[in-house]
C-alpha cells in the first residue's frame, strides 16, 4: 500500500441530528457515534452527484483515504425513538395495487443522535494517492468551496440534513507519513492503535470501539442482486475501529499514521 498522498482535503460537517446504522443491528437501529468510510463515500458521491450504488469502485481504498473525529468540544447524546415505517405490504399495495391494506404501519425504534448544545459537528480528512484521482478531489473542493453540495449532504439519513465549512486543502508537501505516533486526533482501525489507559493524559478519554464497514460491493455485483429482487447494496469490508467520544487526543502508540500541521491523523485504510 502506497503511504503517498498527494492531496488532502479536511472539512467540517454539522447538523441538528444524525444517525449511522450498525449493520449488525435488526429490530431496534442503532448508532454508531460517528460516521463510517461508507457513510463519508455516500456524501461525496452525493456532492459530486453520482447514482446510488454507482461510485463504490470509484472511491475505492486502494485510491482513497479517508478520516473522521467528532470535532472537539462537541458533545452527542443518543435518545432512542419510536419511528412509524410504511409496512412492507402497504407499500406494495401503494406501488402495484397488490397486496392487503389493513397494516399501514410499521414502528422501528431508532438511536437518534442529538447534540448537548448547538449542532453535531464532524471533521472529515479526505486524501487521494492515485494521480487521475487527483482531478476528482479537486472538483470536491470546487464543489464545496462554492457551496455547491450537488444532490445534498446529510448525517446518515435523508431527514437529517447537513452543512459543510472550514474546509481546508493541504499538499503532498505538508502531509508527512510516520510509521509510529504517539498520539491520534482521529479514529483509528484497533489493529494500528494501542491506547496506553496509564498515561495520565488519557484521564478523561471516553475510547469507543465498534466494528464498521469500510468498503461496500462493486456496483455489478449490486446489480446482479437488484436483477434477484432484493435491494442490491453488500458490505465488502468490515473493520474494527476505535475513536474518542468528543474528539480528544488519544495517547498511545499509532501505526501508519500521517502529520498535518500539529495533528497526528489515521484512516479507515490503515
Amino acid at each position: 500500500m502506497t503511504h503517498n498522498i498527494l492531496k488532502l482535503l479536511s472539512f467540517r460537517v454539522s447538523g441538528q441530528f444524525a444517525h449511522f446504522r450498525k449493520f449488525y443491528t435488526n429490530a431496534s437501529s442503532l448508532s454508531y457515534l460517528i460516521p463510517p468510510r461508507t457513510v463519508i463515500m455516500g456524501m461525496l458521491a452525493s456532492v459530486l452527484r453520482y447514482k446510488r450504488d454507482s461510485y463504490y469502485e470509484v472511491f475505492c481504498p486502494e485510491k482513497f483515504r479517508t478520516s473522521a473525529a467528532v470535532t472537539p468540544g462537541t458533545r452527542i447524546k443518543k435518545k432512542m425513538q419510536s419511528l412509524n415505517y410504511l409496512h412492507p405490504d402497504y407499500f406494495k399495495f401503494l406501488c402495484k395495487g397488490t397486496g392487503k391494506a389493513k397494516n399501514m404501519h410499521g414502528q422501528c425504534k431508532l438511536e437518534l443522535l442529538m447534540p448537548e448544545s448547538k449542532t453535531i459537528d464532524y471533521t472529515i480528512y479526505v486524501g487521494v494517492v492515485a494521480d487521475d484521482f487527483k482531478k476528482l478531489l479537486d472538483d470536491l473542493e470546487t464543489r464545496i468551496r462554492h457551496r455547491d453540495f450537488g444532490y445534498g449532504v446529510y448525517l446518515g439519513q435523508r431527514q437529517f440534513m447537513a452543512d459543510i465549512d472550514h474546509i481546508q486543502s493541504y499538499p503532498k508537501e505538508l502531509i508527512c507519513f510516520t510509521e509510529s505516533a504517539e498520539y491520534t486526533d482521529s479514529l483509528c482501525l484497533q489493529e494500528n492503535g494501542e491506547p496506553d489507559m496509564t498515561d495520565d493524559r488519557n484521564l478523561d478519554t471516553h475510547i469507543v470501539v465498534d466494528q464498521m464497514p469500510v468498503h461496500m460491493e462493486n456496483e455489478k455485483i449490486v446489480e446482479k442482486r437488484k436483477a434477484k429482487g432484493d435491494p442490491g447494496r453488500m458490505i465488502h469490508t468490515v473493520k474494527r475501529v476505535l475513536h474518542e467520544k468528543s474528539g480528544k487526543r488519544i495517547f498511545g502508540k499509532f501505526k501508519n499514521s500521517y502529520q498535518i500541521e500539529d495533528k497526528i491523523i489515521t484512516f479507515y485504510e490503515g
